[in-house]
């Protein structure tokens, strides 16, 4: 089925990833953050000092113990850094440079849904699913009505998939199986762009194939699941990356468990772009020494839109496929907007730019004004693609107003769904944040 989506935005920022691969060192040391898991509620296995291996358990889920993060090298429990109010920031693993990163694990072929969830969760594969409404990783009790594979991002400077899961063909097409079985038989999309490399994806059986295109969010996992099987109060839909499809394919195909994956340098304030290989938790500073364009810059897992902002190190989120490295900015332009910017992107016409619309902007993080009250205006509109009301919503979302969150469609959206709306808001809102903070209250609510 072919999905045209009409509302939305490409923001073209320079700097998209070569199809090259770059050299990555594994860090010595690997950082472990519960905040990768949202809301996660972390009860700590180990101790500094204590050794672990491939597979050992990190930290279980406060409110589901079952639920365990697992160590992805083998070494020695550095340090457990804790920040306000005593919460784990990250689990740091001083790892053993001679010792492999993947491991085999014997155990018996499981025989149905239920054998195959008590084996990812026994080994930490099942934080890699993550289910809507609230993004967060699903309860192994719940079924879900149906099962979502995003096999594109139309995100910013978004990594290709076909370049990602090189190599990996035979153990994903093996992970939709599994997958398939672990949410007892419940339906499979795969959700593509329509006219891209899709060859992988189109070898899959038994699975409901879907074909978007339009500007971005087209590869949002929220726009798949509200075309395609919408969600309404009580309903739980499981997402994937396939990446992790592969993983979870390898590991019940050749009893292998391991944590590595591909990810994407990007971004207009690094030199040289590309992929590289990586663990989850690896401190990827190797990676950008002498290879920035300038000191002051902002590293982002993710996206520009909806990735997270590196504090100390530059770590790639457990869920995340790029690195996005920009500009800092925060300095006052002289005229501001009444010079003609020649390379300054707007939403609308403000500037000249819009007579050159295939050409690249070398973004930074301002703000480019002040933060307001909502403004009445139909501009979220433009660049959201549900058929709900984003202004009222997130009104509703500010004031926590639960009932009519429900009424305007909360359960169908999260936080990336609005990063649009985000970036066009004349108010300057974070609406992402605004979202993010409103299901939390609703979750607690049910």
């Amino acid at each position: 089925m072919d999905f045209v989506i009409r509302k939305g935005l490409d923001l073209k920022i320079a700097g998209e990833a070569a199809d090259t691969m770059l050299e990555n060192i594994l860090s010595d040391t690997i950082y472990v953050c519960p905040g990768d898991f949202r809301w996660l509620q972390p009860r700590l296995l180990v101790n500094a000092g204590d050794s672990v291996q491939v597979g050992t358990p990190l930290f279980c889920d406060k409110q589901d113990e079952r639920i365990v993060v697992v160590s992805p090298v083998v070494g020695i429990v550095k340090e457990i850094v804790r920040g306000e109010k005593r919460v784990v920031q990250y689990v740091a693993i001083s790892r053993d440079v001679e010792a492999p990163t993947q491991v085999e694990m014997p155990f018996d072929e499981p025989s149905d849904g239920r054998a195959i969830r008590t084996l990812m969760l026994q080994y930490g594969l099942w934080p890699s699913l993550r289910q809507r409404p609230f993004a967060v990783i699903p309860n192994p009790d719940v079924h879900p009505k149906s099962v979502f594979v995003p096999c594109f991002d139309s995100n910013p400077l978004a990594p290709d998939y076909s370049i990602l899961m090189r190599g990996q063909e035979d153990s994903f097409l093996r992970g939709l199986q599994i997958v398939q079985m672990a949410a007892d038989g419940a339906p499979i999309h795969l959700c593509m762009k329509k006219g891209a490399d899709n060859a992988l994806f189109e070898r899959a059986n038994n699975v409901g194939k879907h074909y978007f295109s339009g500007p971005h969010p087209a590869g949002n996992v929220g726009t798949h699941i509200h075309h395609i099987d919408p969600i309404d109060k009580g309903d739980t839909v499981w997402f994937i990356q396939p990446q992790e499809v592969a993983r979870i394919g390898r590991f019940f195909a050749e009893h292998i468990l391991q944590f590595g994956k591909t990810a994407a340098l990007t971004g207009p304030a690094v030199k040289s772009t590309g992929y590289f290989n990586t663990v989850y938790g690896a401190d990827l500073s190797a990676l950008l020494n002498d290879n920035l364009t300038q000191e002051n810059v902002r590293v982002i897992s993710g996206s520009v839109l909806s990735g997270r902002k590196c504090q100390e190190l530059p770590l790639l989120g457990f869920h995340d496929q790029q690195m996005t490295v920009i500009a800092e900015g925060g300095k006052r332009e002289f005229l501001g907007w009444l010079l003609p910017g020649l390379k300054k992107w707007s939403l609308s016409r403000t500037f000249l730019a819009w007579l050159t619309p295939k050409r690249t902007y070398e973004l930074n993080t301002s703000l480019h004004g002040g933060r307001r009250a909502f403004m009445m205006t139909d501009v979220y509109d433009k660049v959201f693609p549900f058929d709900l009301m984003p202004l009222q919503l997130l009104k509703a979302c500010e004031i926590k107003d639960i009932e009519q969150m429900e009424a305007l469609g909360i359960y169908e959206v999260d936080s990336e769904d609005f990063a649009l709306c985000e970036l066009v808001c004349p108010s300057k809102k974070d609406c992402q944040r605004i979202v993010e903070e409103a299901a939390f209250e609703l979750r607690i609510e049910n």
